[in-house]
């Protein structure tokens, strides 16, 4: 072959080369284009969706717009499970009367608990259309509490049997006040632990966003849609919360001297 000849030859294939990058490179770009118009599209459904659920929620005054799945959302929540919730420490000798207040409404008893974002959200079972009440997990810590001192629920739970064992976790605030005990039964490992965990995470993702917004660092808060709803339902759910127990001093203090 002349010198020429190879010098064409080379040309082509640089040229082919050459080609072939550009190409590789224009279906890349393509896919990636793809890739985040599929994901705008993701975000703006999820966006719809959200407020819908939440125009529903207003509506409906709190009774709907929330249920489980919902709350769930496309990445499903940090923590699930049913537990018997107890409203207040449940000690001392006024403990009898924490089942129902003076208007018999209900504080005691079986629910299934989802902790989404900052909150753990309280629903009568897993098919609620909306939480009865949530509760806020910032400055909160939950503490596992010795086997012996576990409460034994007059309630089965789903799928406990004569012989399962119960573990109580309270949760404290920073002080160390009681706000709720949460018994679960011991028939999935780890799921008390799990709730430990998750409570201690939340808490501390709720303290880190107050201080960046204290800071005035708001920009730097990347949350999912689903989050960001959450935390909006929770704080609001939050008010619907059981008044906590009268402690005993507080009625020793309301009843009358002997001899006034």
């Amino acid at each position: 072959m002349s010198e020429p000849d190879n010098i064409a030859q080379e040309q082509s294939q640089v040229q082919d080369s050459l080609h072939s990058t550009t190409s590789g490179t224009s279906r890349r770009s393509s896919l990636n284009s793809k890739g985040v118009s599929r994901r705008a599209s993701l975000r703006r459904r999820s966006s719809g969706l959200f407020a819908a659920a939440r125009a529903s929620f207003v509506r409906s005054r709190g009774q709907s717009g929330a249920n489980v799945d919902t709350l769930r959302g496309n990445t499903g929540a940090d923590f699930e499970g049913y537990a018997t919730v107890h409203r207040g420490d449940g000690n001392g000798a006024f403990a009898m009367f924490d089942l129902f207040s003076c208007f018999g409404k209900k504080k005691d008893g079986l629910y299934f608990l989802l902790i989404k974002g900052y909150h753990c959200f309280v629903f009568e079972n897993d098919e609620g259309k909306s939480p009865k009440y949530a509760i806020e997990l910032m400055n909160r810590k939950a503490v596992i509490q010795p086997s012996h001192e576990s409460f034994i629920p007059k309630v089965p739970h789903p799928g406990a049997e004569r012989n399962t064992t119960y573990t109580t976790i309270n949760l404290e605030t920073g002080l160390g006040d009681i706000e709720y005990k949460f018994t679960f039964a011991n028939m999935e490992d780890g799921l008390a632990s799990k709730f430990c965990d998750v409570v201690s995470a939340a808490s501390n993702e709720a303290i880190t966003e107050q201080v960046r917004k204290r800071l005035g660092h708001e920009g730097l808060l990347s949350k999912r849609a689903s989050v960001r709803y959450a935390n909006t339902i929770g704080a609001e759910k939050t008010r619907d919360q059981p008044e906590a127990p009268v402690g005993t001093g507080e009625v020793l203090a309301e009843m009358p001297v002997p001899g006034y």
